[in-house]
């Protein structure tokens, strides 16, 4: 039961939404406490948004009371962006799952922050439509959190990131009142802040509508797997592949280790000899993909110690099942687990992950490697024993030792998660000079009392 002054507290919310969407009790509380990371913070109160009224009675309740809010999509977010901050109020858009308009003619789409990003792409597909941005968690992430973080994904090397696909946004202001952007707002004369509002991770307001642009189908696609015997293989065929002109939507460097637990977590038999492999995806004009497949394997031939290729979507899923199956899969194979996402350019890739190997190596903790080989974005997983105190600080260390390397790279340490609790700290190392102070200012115009996700990003 919540305690009696919650129920006081939160007494007049729960009579203006309904009492069965503005939650209190010790297990909500427990659910809405953390996301896939190891941060938690248990709130005053959880609501369970369904209509931008409900967003805009929270806020105005919450500006009221001096309390803050917690903005919340799916809760799948890999920076504690979406744990809510000691007392704030969670207010969750997952149940904001309305298509709002959809326009095949003019290839647009306008949806509530919680409708997933597969269900966008199968809408849009029956009407021969194309929502690139595709998260490795596409089947539970929302576009609010999407747009909230720029989201990049497995197809961001040719189709780019979240941010790409965002026409307009309508949003909750700190005063409660809605604000619309970009082609959801009227007064063309006005700024367009919806790239400001695009990654800002539920600083600046809360997101009610997004549009999206989308782009015609591909007429084909077709998947190849490639194998290495060593663990840089991938890497050095992506640049031969890059350099000789072609363009794959999708190239995914998968290591042993991530290799290994996908496939014993979905009972997929692996090649024992693999020390990494490459999934690559070209699409387009079928005529185009046909010559660029004979090219592609023919580069893989002189490679890669062996390859296969699927152009039907029953042995393309089997392959892609592999790369999706990654992250739960570490999930369970150690109760420690820190998932982190620096990106480097791309001819710096094979350098950062012999870096990574060294850090390995150097302080006996085993790393998962993954990532967008296109794009330079590496996802380093650290596996520990979390109630060994010593592991757990190794790995806190081997983080520190990730981003340095990172950033001396030329590269950044957050490459699509964001930056949240898990790399506020850090953030000083990669901003100098007067980025953060302008940053804040700008987090300062859209929200001067620190009402939205307070702790976040900058601390």
């Amino acid at each position: 039961m919540a305690a009696w002054w919650d129920r006081d507290t939160i007494r007049p919310l729960r009579r203006s939404i309904g009492k069965d969407r503005v939650l209190s009790t010790p297990e909500a509380k427990a659910i809405y406490s953390r996301d896939a990371t190891e941060f938690q913070g248990f709130p005053l109160a959880v609501v369970l948004a369904e209509t931008v009224d409900d967003i805009q009675k929270t806020v105005k309740f919450a500006v009221d009371k001096g309390l803050t809010i917690t903005p919340r999509g799916a809760g799948s977010g890999l920076s504690g962006g979406s744990v809510p901050a000691e007392g704030s109020i969670v207010l969750s858009c997952e149940n904001m799952k309305d298509v709002m308009q959809f326009d095949p003619d003019y290839q647009r789409i306008t949806v509530q922050p919680g409708v997933t990003t597969q269900t966008v792409q199968s809408i849009v597909k029956e009407a021969g439509l194309f929502y690139p941005p595709d998260p490795a968690s596409y089947t539970i992430s929302t576009i609010g959190g999407n747009v909230a973080e720029n989201a990049g994904g497995l197809r961001c090397f040719k189709y780019g990131v979240t941010s790409h696909y965002v026409l307009g946004i309508e949003y909750v202001d700190d005063k409660g009142e809605i604000r619309k952007t970009g082609t959801l707002g009227s007064r063309v004369f006005e700024p367009d802040l919806t790239p400001l509002l695009i990654g800002s991770e539920g600083t600046f307001g809360i997101f009610s509508q997004i549009e999206l642009r989308l782009i015609r189908l591909p007429e084909k696609t077709v998947t190849l797997a490639a194998y290495f015997r060593d663990k840089i293989g991938g890497f050095e065929a992506t640049e031969i592949i890059l350099q000789s002109g072609l363009t794959p939507s999708v190239m995914e460097y998968i290591d042993r280790i991530s290799m290994s637990a996908a496939a014993n977590y979905i009972k997929l038999d692996l090649n024992d000899e693999a020390d990494s492999m490459l999934l690559i995806e070209l699409d387009g004009d079928a005529e185009q993909v046909g010559a660029d497949l004979t090219q592609i394997e023919k580069l893989l031939d002189t490679v890669s110690f062996h390859h296969e290729t699927a152009d039907n979507p029953v042995d393309q899923d089997r392959l892609w099942s592999l790369r999706r199956a990654i992250s739960p899969s570490l999930i369970r194979s150690s109760s420690g687990k820190i998932h982190e996402d620096v990106a480097v350019p791309r001819s710096k890739l094979k350098e950062l992950s012999i870096a990574i190997d060294d850090i390995s190596d150097a302080n006996q903790i085993k790393i998962a490697k993954y990532g967008h080989a296109g794009d330079g974005n590496l996802h380093a997983v650290f596996l520990y024993d979390k109630a060994d105190s010593e592991q757990t600080a190794i790995a806190n260390l081997s983080v520190r030792s990730l981003y340095t390397i990172a950033i001396s790279l030329g590269g950044t340490i957050s490459g699509e998660h964001g930056i949240g609790l898990s790399k506020r700290e850090f953030l000083p190392e990669q901003l100098r000079g007067p980025n953060i102070g302008i940053s804040k200012q700008v987090k300062d115009y859209f929200d001067p009392t620190g009402l939205f996700n307070p702790g976040k990003i900058f601390g």
